[in-house]
């Protein structure tokens, strides 16, 4: 560590609050956050200045940094950050950098304490070095959220064009082309479940693994060179359909899609993503859709010309989403490779920015 940082306890450095309950707040557009992120918008802050957000009770993973007004509920607590000691964006960076599931004090549900978060050691460097270390930082996260605003705005322009095409049919004046049919679902797709993966072979490198609500971890092998449409198909978010990414490892969690035709992709893809598959939800100790429950599904197919210049539209969006996708791992990766060196001072700005 570098001689003119000091160490501190968090406690030194900001006041740890508890949230509130929002329940009687009225509907505005102030964000309540959970420990899983957003939950609904109200009309009251209470908070208006920027501050981190650290897990008091579930998942003690979830760190949070607000710049803008905000109001969190009791699972969450927040800081009250002296700025004349620490920015706030560094004190979101350095806890980043601990282990806060290790510090659980509860017995059923993970917990944290106020005393056991006040007691946490800090290496504090002046705040010169902290703007230089919170600049270099902040330049990869900006990158990373650009490419997921990018992306947001590529998946909003597929499906209104989905839209305008197939549901709205403006292209078509506003009718249903006469040369389109009505299938069975399943002329059009194959659906298969996908393999049973133990979560305890999960690794934290190789091909990604997509269980029923998203990437759950990494294997070995991939069973799928192409991205798959999935739906998924046990638990609470059955009936949600989620997109695999390529070369993965699909659990069976998920019922996987997969086109009879190559010119079939685009438009199921965006069919799928319109529709979801909740109205064929069964199970009451269990949610869960079978391939079965699909058999009665229809889908309206287009000419096999309108498939073509839809496809055509979608493939480069596709492909430009998977590039910024493949950038952001990278991006995160050096991110969090810096982020311990940068924090302890093993590294220094100079050093970083090469």
């Amino acid at each position: 560590m570098l001689y003119n940082w000091e160490t501190v306890y968090l406690g030194d450095v900001c006041k740890i609050k508890y949230g509130k309950d929002h329940k009687k707040l009225l509907e505005g557009n102030i964000p309540v956050y959970g420990t899983g992120g957003i939950m609904r918008y109200v009309d009251t802050p209470l908070y208006k200045n920027k501050s981190v957000l650290i897990p008091r009770k579930g998942s003690l993973g979830n760190l949070y940094f607000v710049d803008e007004p905000f109001w969190t509920v009791d699972t969450l607590f927040y800081t009250e950050i002296d700025e004349t000691k620490i920015l706030p964006e560094f004190l979101f960076y350095k806890l980043k950098t601990y282990d806060l599931a290790s510090m659980n004090v509860g017995s059923a549900v993970p917990s944290l304490t106020t005393s056991v978060l006040n007691a946490i050691n800090i290496q504090l460097p002046p705040l010169s070095v902290q703007e230089e270390i919170v600049k270099v930082l902040g330049i990869i996260d900006s990158k990373i959220q650009n490419n997921k605003k990018i992306n947001h705005h590529l998946e909003e322009m597929a499906q209104a064009i989905f839209k305008s095409w197939f549901v709205d049919f403006e292209p078509f004046g506003g009718m249903t082309p006469r040369t389109w049919k009505e299938k069975i679902f399943f002329d059009v797709a194959k659906v298969n479940y996908g393999k049973n993966l133990p979560t305890k072979n999960l690794l934290s490198k190789g091909y990604r693994v997509f269980g029923g609500n998203g990437q759950i971890g990494y294997y070995t092998k991939f069973l799928h060179q192409k991205e798959r449409i999935l739906i998924s198909c046990r638990g609470a978010a059955s009936g949600t359909v989620q997109l695999s990414r390529p070369f993965s490892f699909i659990t069976n969690n998920s019922l996987i899609i997969n086109e009879t035709k190559d010119v079939y992709f685009a438009y199921l893809k965006q069919w799928c993503l319109n529709r979801q598959f909740f109205d064929v939800v069964t199970g009451s100790a269990q949610s869960q859709v079978t391939v079965d429950s699909l058999k009665n599904i229809t889908i309206i197919l287009p000419d096999s010309t309108t498939l073509k210049e839809f496809s055509n539209i979608m493939l480069p969006l596709y492909s430009q989403i998977e590039k910024n996708l493949e950038e952001n791992e990278k991006l995160i990766n050096l991110r969090d490779n810096l982020l311990p060196k940068l924090m302890s001072g093993e590294i220094l700005i100079n050093q970083a920015a090469k």
